[in-house]
């Protein structure tokens, strides 16, 4: 997988390695047609046991068994064109998401080529900053605004119920029990995370991360994330109109069953409606992909998840802090993720003098000439 992590101090744009986004997609394409070309020998041998059954049978019989084999195929056959034109719909989709990543990491690459005259006081400001790197215990919770951070915090009942507004979303960096509620992203860019992760060495690297996602979007933060080295997160993909389904207006519509247990977690009864909350659908095609990623619900014991994924070597932030050491310091010549961040850290502490909220709405790498 590229990544921002390379040699040089303008290196040249990093080119994604597009097999190793789309090669779990075309193995699963390559096993769903091999289940079904072994489906369609299963039901030929059937069809032909069951007409060797009837060869004394008169013609009626026979031609029946023909005409009903014949429809249980034409039947097959559609389903698996439905299902093929979804895979190829998913691998075009897949590899517009590459495409318009490689574009983007462009625009950051070009940026940092950029010759800065006062560069050296710039660094020498940064280093004298002194920043420790390290690592807390605490759960990032990371997505744009208005895809569930915080009605997932209310469901395992860590905060108070959230209330509707025309701003939705976290409009500052929020520790919670264990849980990091970060200020919501404008978009999954690459400049929009490497702010972030500039506010994440001020607070401290998360143990791990759940990334909050929109259905028709997931590969695309799956795979920013990815090119600044952070890989593996937890999925949530919550229902749009979540609140709309549990407190509805229509006395028509079911509202979402919600009952709190010993802990106050509100769980959702029964547990099959928990459909009604989470993408399941997206849920099942993740697992499917393999894409590296493990999608979760509240009912998830994320406490013991968490553990079973840092005992089978799962550490998403471990890349991203092996490159940046115990101190963020920073040389003439960088990597293309030290470079980034040393220019977003002094935009940081001197254009926006630490407002995380101006910085992560308005801050861009033009920021540092």
């Amino acid at each position: 997988m590229g990544n921002l992590f390379g040699g040089g101090r303008a290196p040249p744009p990093v080119k994604l390695i597009g097999a190793s986004f789309t090669r779990p997609l075309e193995q699963a394409m390559q096993r769903r047609e091999q289940e079904y070309q072994a489906q369609r020998q299963r039901d030929e041998v059937l069809f032909q046991e069951r007409l060797q059954d009837l060869k004394n049978a008169n013609a009626v019989d026979r031609d029946r068994l023909q005409q009903d084999f014949q429809r249980q195929q034409e039947h097959l056959d559609k389903e698996r064109q439905v299902e093929k034109r979804q895979y190829e719909a998913q691998l075009l989709e897949l590899t517009q998401t590459m495409k318009n990543n490689e574009e983007r990491l462009k625009k950051v690459t070009d940026e940092l080529q950029l010759p800065i005259k006062v560069r050296q006081d710039r660094i020498a400001f940064v280093n004298r900053l002194n920043l420790a790197i390290w690592q807390t215990s605490s759960l990032l919770l990371l997505g744009p605004k208005g895809t569930g951070k915080t009605t997932f915090l209310w469901l395992l009942n860590k905060v108070p119920k959230p209330k509707p507004s025309r701003s939705d979303g976290t409009v500052d960096i929020v520790h919670v029990d264990g849980f990091v509620d970060s200020i919501g992203l404008r978009g999954w860019t690459p400049e929009e995370l490497l702010k972030l992760l500039v506010l994440m060495i001020y607070e401290g690297i998360p143990k791990d991360l759940i990334v909050f996602g929109n259905s028709d979007r997931i590969q695309l933060p799956i795979m920013t994330l990815g090119l600044l080295g952070v890989n593996h997160p937890m999925i949530v993909i919550m229902s749009s109109d979540f609140w709309r389904k549990l407190e509805p207006k229509d006395d028509d519509d079911q509202p979402i069953h919600l009952v709190e247990d010993h802990n106050g977690i509100r769980r959702v009864e029964p547990e099959k409606h928990l459909k009604r909350v989470y993408n399941m659908s997206v849920y099942d095609e993740i697992r499917e992909y393999q894409l590296g990623t493990t999608p979760i619900t509240h009912h998830d014991d994320l406490e013991l998840l968490v553990q079973k994924r840092e005992d089978a070597g799962v550490k998403p932030f471990q890349f991203l802090m092996e490159g940046l050491g115990t101190h963020f310091h920073v040389e003439m010549e960088n990597t293309s993720t030290m470079e980034a961040l040393f220019r977003f850290i002094y935009i940081f502490e001197t254009k926006y003098v630490k407002d995380r909220l101006k910085f992560m709405n308005h801050a861009t790498l033009q920021d540092f000439q």
